[in-house]
């Protein structure tokens, strides 16, 4: 299995790709890599956010850490660039046909501040 950046990953998961006849993926709609990026970099800070690192942690130690979010990363992108699509829509209704978004909030499973024991 290939090793795919995380910008890679979104764009298999919002389908922007296409395999050649020797098995190569090629990433499709180069003018959505800008939106991507932001949205990716948007959520990596809302995983530092919540994750609340304590000032003893460097620059490294958070880079580190957010690999273990790398999943929460790419469906928080995905997420917030398919809003008008179907991708976690849990309701929506017109012309007879109904969706509904999943909760925003699901996708940071898993994403917890660190403590202080006292």
């Amino acid at each position: 299995m290939a090793d795919y950046s995380i910008l890679e990953q979104v764009k298999i998961r919002l389908r922007q790709f296409h395999v050649e006849e020797d098995d190569t993926v090629v990433f499709d709609n180069k003018e959505e890599n800008p939106l991507l990026n932001q949205l990716i970099e948007q959520a990596k800070k809302e995983i530092i956010a919540r994750r609340m690192y304590p000032e003893t942690y460097t620059e490294r130690d958070i880079l580190s850490d957010l690999k273990r979010f790398e999943n929460n990363i790419v469906d928080l992108a995905v997420y917030d660039r398919s809003q008008a699509g179907e991708a976690y829509m849990e309701s929506y209704s017109e012309n007879g046909i109904s969706r509904s978004w999943k909760n925003r909030e699901d996708l940071f499973f898993g994403v917890y501040p660190f403590v202080k024991v006292l």
